[in-house]
């Protein structure tokens, strides 16, 4: 139906599944990866043998800290980016039969990409401004 049309014009591609479950849960599971080894890497190293220490023992803790949040955010961002792209292509103006549960689906990644990218930014944001072996007392 489409031979004779422009390429910016053809029908796009079906949504590929690996995409979609990877734009829809990419974002969420970088939050969790973020939270399970930044937490228990500043407890052992801050409150080894359930005593609070003044300073970890661990000197390079706030750079590895840094890191882990620096690749949580590139794995949010690139979620986003993905779920961003989805949400166009499900969109498209050609799309004869639209699927309403891909359309869905991408939105969804897409809301879920921007409201974990942000506890990402707000969770790195304590290694910034609190110091791993505060006391909270």
């Amino acid at each position: 139906m489409y031979a004779n049309a422009p390429a910016s014009f053809k029908q796009p591609g079906p949504v590929s599944s690996l995409r979609l479950l990877a734009a829809l849960f990419g974002a969420p599971v970088a939050w969790i990866a973020q939270l399970s080894l930044s937490e228990p890497l500043a407890a052992q190293t801050c409150y080894p043998y359930q005593m609070p220490l003044p300073e970890p023992v661990w000197q390079g803790l706030p750079a590895t800290l840094a890191l882990i949040s620096a690749a949580c955010l590139a794995m949010t961002l690139l979620s986003g980016f993905m779920a961003w792209t989805l949400c166009r292509q499900t969109h498209a103006p050609l799309l004869e039969e639209r699927d309403g549960r891909t359309q869905f689906l991408a939105k969804l990644s897409a809301m879920s990409s921007f409201i974990f990218t942000m506890a990402v930014l707000f969770t790195a944001c304590a290694v910034f401004l609190v110091s791993p072996c505060s006391p909270w007392h």
